[in-house]
Formats: structure tokens, C-alpha cells, sequence
């Protein structure tokens, strides 16, 4: 999914968390981004990608459009996960679900946020310059994706993919990696200069309203600290 595209949806969405306050939806998120990193169970984590699923039939996301994003922590995580399946494959899967879910989660706020609204209510509570390296880093994420996927386009055209060749596979995947990192370097020096060019002064102006917007709002961070609460009750058992 481009950037444009993940705007569109988080600004003119209908569903039932477009419709929610951002503060509340921050909260929920927080709570949920908690329950992973606390579930070790091979069951709870099942439980928590099923709820979180339902949450995005409840909200009306297509989850065809976005949640191919959340392969991309499950590709990285899968070095960290070969290693634990040395000792248990159910080890292996759990670090797996764990870096899905905090993605699926993810997405869930940004699909229904407008990440000016997002960054605005961060910029509350963290320094100025902290917020603003986090629009950078979002905008600048889809932004190397889609260059990625062209790089990855360009090898298989070009022949450079072979299932009966897995190690060349690789070498090309590194190159295309290394290729990726400097694009990345190129694409910060012209975003600066462009700032800079605009007087940019170090803090990027944004306001936002954090009033719940109903009682729905309330709802829907205290179902995320039941979740919270379940996931620990079920942990001490």
C-alpha cells in the first residue's frame, strides 16, 4: 500500500474507530502493544491475532490493502525466530506472532488516525525534535517500501530470483539491501535541504484536540485494559 493511499484511508474512513478520538485510540493501542509483549503462550497470542482481526472487520480496514505491512517484522523477526526454534518450534512461532501482531496492531491506529493527529498528541508528552523524527520515519518507511518492491521487481525481470537458487536469491536480496541503504541517505540529505529551504527551525507547529468525543471513546480504552488485565490474570495462572 503506497502512503497516499494509507492517508486516504485513515482520513475518510467510516468504520468505528475512524469515528473514535485519538487519545482513546492511543490508549487502546498502547494496552494492546502491552498484552503482546507480555502473552509467552502459544495460545494467548492466537487469541490476541484473533481479536485484533476482529478489530479490523469492526473498524471496515481492508485488510487485503494493509496487512501485507505486517509481513515485513515477521521477515525480520525470522532470523530471531530460527534461532529459538532450536530449542522449540512453539518458541519460534511465538516470536513470530508477537512481531505480527505489534504490526497488525500498528497498522490498526495509523489506518484510522491521520498521523498529523497521531504526532500531535505525542508531541504532548515527548520533546519537539523527538516528534518530529517520528513524521520522518513514517513517511520515510512507505517510502523506502515502494522503492524496495521496485528493486525486488527489477531482480526477477533482470532473472536475479531462481527457486532452485536460494543462496543466490540471497546475494541478490543483500545488494538490493545495500542499495536500499543508501537511497535511504540520499532521500535524508534532500528532505533537509527541502526543510531548510522552508524555514524549519527545528519543531514542526501541530495542534490537536484530545477530548474524548463520547462515551464510546471510553469504551474502547476500557476494553483495552480488560484485554490488558485478561492477558496477565491468564500469565499468573
Amino acid at each position: 500500500m503506497h502512503l497516499a493511499e494509507m492517508d486516504h484511508l485513515s482520513v475518510n474512513g467510516k468504520g468505528f474507530f475512524h469515528r473514535r478520538g485519538t487519545l482513546s485510540k492511543l490508549v487502546f493501542t498502547i494496552f494492546m502493544l502491552s498484552s503482546w509483549i507480555i502473552s509467552r503462550e502459544l495460545s494467548q497470542l492466537l487469541l490476541l491475532l484473533l481479536l485484533i482481526l476482529f478489530f479490523f472487520v469492526m473498524g471496515s480496514i481492508p485488510l487485503k490493502k494493509v496487512g501485507h505491512l505486517a509481513l515485513y517484522p515477521a521477515f525480520f523477526s525470522l532470523i530471531f525466530a530460527l534461532m529459538m526454534a532450536q530449542q522449540s518450534w512453539v518458541n519460534g512461532l511465538v516470536i513470530i506472532l508477537k512481531a505480527v501482531g505489534a504490526a497488525l496492531t500498528m497498522l490498526l491506529l495509523i489506518a484510522t488516525t491521520p498521523y498529523v493527529d497521531i504526532f500531535a498528541a505525542l508531541s504532548k508528552v515527548l520533546p519537539g525534535l523527538l516528534v518530529d523524527l517520528m513524521i520522518f520515519t513514517y513517511r520515510a518507511f512507505f517510502l523506502l517500501m515502494e522503492k524496495m518492491q521496485a528493486l525486488l521487481r527489477i531482480i526477477r525481470l533482470r532473472g536475479g530470483y531462481d527457486a532452485m537458487t536460494p543462496l543466490k536469491n540471497l546475494q541478490n536480496l543483500t545488494r538490493a539491501l545495500g542499495t536500499l541503504v543508501i537511497q535511504a541517505f540520499e532521500m535524508s540529505e534532500r528532505i533537509y535541504q527541502i526543510l531548510a529551504i522552508r524555514g524549519y527551525s527545528g519543531r514542526i507547529p501541530l495542534r490537536h484536540s484530545l477530548k474524548p468525543r463520547g462515551t464510546a471513546d471510553f469504551g474502547l480504552m476500557l476494553a483495552g485494559m480488560v484485554i490488558l488485565m485478561g492477558t496477565v490474570m491468564k500469565w499468573n495462572l
